[in-house]
């Protein structure tokens, strides 16, 4: 039998992207790999983007097409035959400490993530943020990787306190880089209640928001100012011109110097 480490496939690893406590990694099979059974080290799901195979673990066969998201335990032994060329997955592996951090308990893994009817949508907001890659990036792949998780009591259909707390904070505080974690610390609320509600309220991902934060600040900048773009790109929070040019025409649909023109 095959064991394998942490950010170790059978197939042909393309983009790899490390966290604190889990990594991410987009995983492609162009041609036969090994059959035989096999485990990976931590806890991991797998998104099947395209081909697919047939899984075979302890007393049971998984047809695997694209679409389905395969969970496996640690150490979990399984094996893959008959695989559609080209197959990719996007794999996410997450380690103890993930767990420990955000007081979940690995029981969750499976039973939470099997009842989220939105598992798919969440992962590949992941999946997203991964071609997006900016200084927002990291913190909404945490938000949306702890928004699979559930054991938490319901949020009431009226509004939590918290939110307008957090809206007026983000807003005040937009030219900052706030985490996950510095925001739970501040409201007083288990990051997973934040991760797991925050598209409720804010119909996007902590991410998404700040983004889109960053651009209205852009926008004014662009209509009422003749800073360069380089300038404003800087004041704004992106990393250079051609992120903030990519993420401002991805947000209105429109390059900053043709906004202007507007």
């Amino acid at each position: 039998m095959i064991e394998l480490k942490t950010k170790q496939f059978l197939g042909k690893t393309t983009a790899q992207f490390s966290f604190e406590d889990y990594d991410v990694s987009m995983v492609k099979y162009h041609q036969p790999v090994s059959e035989d059974w096999h485990s990976h080290e931590p806890y991991h799901l797998s998104l099947i983007l395209q081909g697919g195979t047939l899984e075979s673990r302890k007393r049971k066969e998984i047809q695997v097409l694209p679409g389905s998201i395969m969970l496996y335990n640690k150490e979990e032994i399984h094996r893959n035959r008959y695989t559609a060329f080209p197959s990719i997955n996007l794999n996410i592996e997450i380690n103890d400490q993930f767990f420990e951090k955000n007081d979940l308990f690995t029981s969750d893994f499976r039973a939470s993530i099997i009842k989220d009817p939105k598992v798919q949508f969440r992962i590949l907001k992941i999946y997203k943020e991964l071609l997006i890659n900016d200084i927002c990036s990291s913190d909404a792949i945490h938000t949306s990787l702890l928004s699979l998780f559930s054991g938490y009591a319901p949020i009431a259909d009226s509004k939590p306190p918290w939110v307008e707390v957090l809206k007026g904070l983000l807003s005040d505080r937009w030219d900052e880089f706030l985490t996950l974690e510095e925001l739970s610390q501040i409201l007083n609320i288990h990051p997973v209640t934040i991760s797991k509600y925050f598209s409720k309220y804010f119909n996007c991902t902590l991410g998404e928001y700040l983004r889109r934060i960053k651009i209205e600040r852009a926008i004014s900048l662009l209509k009422n100012s003749n800073k360069s773009l380089t300038e404003i790109a800087f004041l704004c929070g992106f990393s250079d011109q051609s992120h903030f040019i990519k993420t401002f025409k991805h947000s209105t649909g429109f390059k900053p110097k043709e906004f202007k023109r507007i």
